[in-house]
């Protein structure tokens, strides 16, 4: 029933006018949303002068709260997927936030092109699992093929000159790729890091990487975060927290 909703909704507002609209939507209902009360926490507790970078903006969803709520943050964003970029900019426009810059790419272990699928899933595009092609994600492969810029945060000149307070990724199991080119940004900023983590075997090869970072990993309850461990937490949503040796 929800898929033919959304295919209806598509085709009598047109793709593009949907995901402003949707993401409108979801950005004004956010709080009633169990699923994003992860999310919710992570954009509580960082600083209201924080300087976020969001890997995986998609059309804004979580973007915005993430500026509207503190106008002295600057947020910067980053999202490949030409439909989704395009959406990213007009609701960011929408809200008339002046505190948000946008980048049209991916962000990963390299620098140069990268092919990128935007899901087509029983007829219907599904934007929020769009994800780069790699060899390690067998899911949702089929659909909207398009190359995209991609880059290693650690290449990037506008990010050298900020000192990063947070960073938020969602990048449907390339979570690896991104942190291993953003290295010396992370060990040099040591922010507070939100990141959705499939249940697979690089679950466990992000934390063994993120740890050599001098990172430890934590889960929320209600308004703590605990120390992680397979056996406390079934969740897919981590904090990466730096601790001081």
């Amino acid at each position: 029933m929800k898929t033919l909703i959304i295919k209806l909704l598509h085709r009598i507002l047109g793709y593009q006018r949907y995901l402003k609209v949707f993401s409108i939507w979801k950005i004004r209902t956010l709080f009633m949303d169990s699923r994003k009360s992860d999310f919710l926490y992570f954009n509580n507790v960082l600083p209201a002068d924080a300087t976020i970078a969001v890997i995986g903006a998609c059309t804004g969803i979580t973007t915005i709260p993430l500026a509207k709520k503190f106008p002295k943050r600057k947020i910067i964003a980053f999202e490949p997927e030409a439909s989704s970029f395009e959406a990213l900019n007009a609701v960011v426009k929408k809200f008339r936030l002046n505190n948000v810059e946008t980048f049209c790419m991916a962000i990963g272990n390299e620098t140069g092109s990268k092919e990128f699928v935007l899901p087509v899933v029983q007829g219907v595009r599904k934007q929020g699992i769009a994800h780069v092609v790699d060899a390690s994600i067998t899911q949702f492969n089929e659909g909207i093929l398009e190359q995209v810029q991609i880059c290693r945060v650690d290449d990037l000149a506008e990010l050298q000159a900020i000192k990063l307070t947070g960073i938020k990724v969602v990048a449907e199991n390339f979570e690896y790729e991104i942190f291993t080119g953003a290295k010396e940004k992370i060990k040099k900023d040591q922010p507070l890091i939100y990141c959705e983590l499939w249940d697979n075997e690089k679950r466990q090869t992000v934390h063994d990487l993120i740890r050599s970072y001098g990172y430890e990993i934590f889960y929320r309850s209600g308004t703590t975060l605990l120390s992680y461990h397979p056996s406390s937490y079934s969740g897919k949503n981590f904090f990466f927290k730096y601790v001081q040796k």
